[in-house]
């Protein structure tokens, strides 16, 4: 199954026979039959004609909205999976403080855990490195004793500040990179995170609505308007696992170089063309498969988020007793 990317502006998404085609004018750029495809994501200027809306949507497949650099702008979304219960319980549980806190605690777990693990795998371990994995620690075990969201947010942070001056020790070329930085980027590096998280929120977002959940409705991230907070929760353990070493590996390999981005007045951005490469790369690895850490099966990123999302649903209407992270093996 695959994605289907248009990046190039002005073009158009057409549907012929059993087919989509992206075209510019006379050409065709892109060409994949119905039934491997699983989502459409249009960047900037892209089009789609009515016709083809209304048959990806009869075929479950959804249609993402980005701005040219990346930024998650909607979604034509086919409709909600037909489930009240889950619904009704993701509410309950919202509503109940403790219930809510715990949830959240297993997301944040998750996400310093892959941290840690994730830098333990690199092969630079300075002394830089070792005080931030030392500080990641001690918030792991501090954070079991947040008695509020508010405390477990100040939790989160220490963590994942730590996490960002270790990363910064992994990459060949920081680039200007010196922590997380966003709304703009200021350098290649922050562009490439950007990018990535929109694009794992936005896969993420989908299989929370196939699964039946309220997208808006969180438990660590709390509502506000416009934003998905239970994507941004369920996203969290995955950041370093798929982000992180994706944009690390491309950096450290030469795949993505300085010249492949330019300076604008809204922050760095990728040129078209690397644009299209880092997609490609992107998608390649939501598709790798590897042996799940937990179940005997072989999966892929993709999947694996699928499972996280279930996971929660069979938590929160009582099926499993307690919400587990996806954590990479040590």
């Amino acid at each position: 199954m695959a994605i289907l990317y248009i990046t190039q502006q002005g073009a158009v998404l057409h549907k012929s026979g059993n087919r989509v085609i992206v075209k510019k004018e006379r050409d065709v750029l892109q060409e994949i039959p119905i039934v491997h495809l699983d989502e459409v994501v249009i960047f900037g200027n892209g089009h789609i004609t009515t016709q083809t809306i209304g048959y990806l949507l009869n075929k479950n497949i959804p249609v993402s909205f980005l701005s040219s650099r990346g930024k998650y702008k909607g979604k034509l979304q086919p409709p909600y999976a037909k489930d009240a219960l889950i619904r009704q319980q993701q509410y309950a549980v919202a509503a109940d403080p403790s219930q809510c806190l715990e949830l959240a605690k297993g997301f944040v777990r998750g996400k310093l855990t892959n941290a840690i693990r994730f830098s333990r795998r690199q092969r630079t371990q300075n002394g830089e490195v070792k005080s931030a994995l030392d500080t990641t620690r001690r918030t792991l075990k501090r954070l079991e004793r947040a008695e509020n969201l508010e405390s477990l947010l100040g939790y989160e942070g220490t963590g994942t500040a730590a996490h960002y001056r270790a990363f910064r020790q992994f990459l060949a070329h920081d680039w200007g990179f010196t922590t997380r930085q966003f709304r703009p980027p200021p350098d290649p590096i922050n562009a490439m995170l950007s990018l990535g998280y929109t694009l794992l929120h936005n896969h993420v977002y989908t299989f929370i609505n196939v699964v039946g959940f309220d997208p808006y409705c969180g438990y660590f991230h709390q509502p506000r308007h416009g934003h998905a907070a239970l994507a941004s929760d369920l996203m969290e353990e995955f950041r370093q696992v798929i982000v992180d070493g994706y944009v690390l590996s491309l950096v450290n390999n030469n795949r993505i170089r300085p010249d492949d981005f330019e300076q604008t007045n809204k922050g760095i951005r990728f040129t078209k063309e690397a644009l299209d490469r880092f997609l490609v790369g992107y998608y390649g690895r939501m598709q790798q498969t590897f042996q799940h850490p937990t179940r005997n099966e072989k999966t892929t990123y993709l999947r694996c988020i699928e499972l996280q999302v279930r996971h929660l649903a069979h938590v929160i209407t009582g099926k499993e007793p307690a919400y587990k992270p996806f954590l990479i093996r040590t």
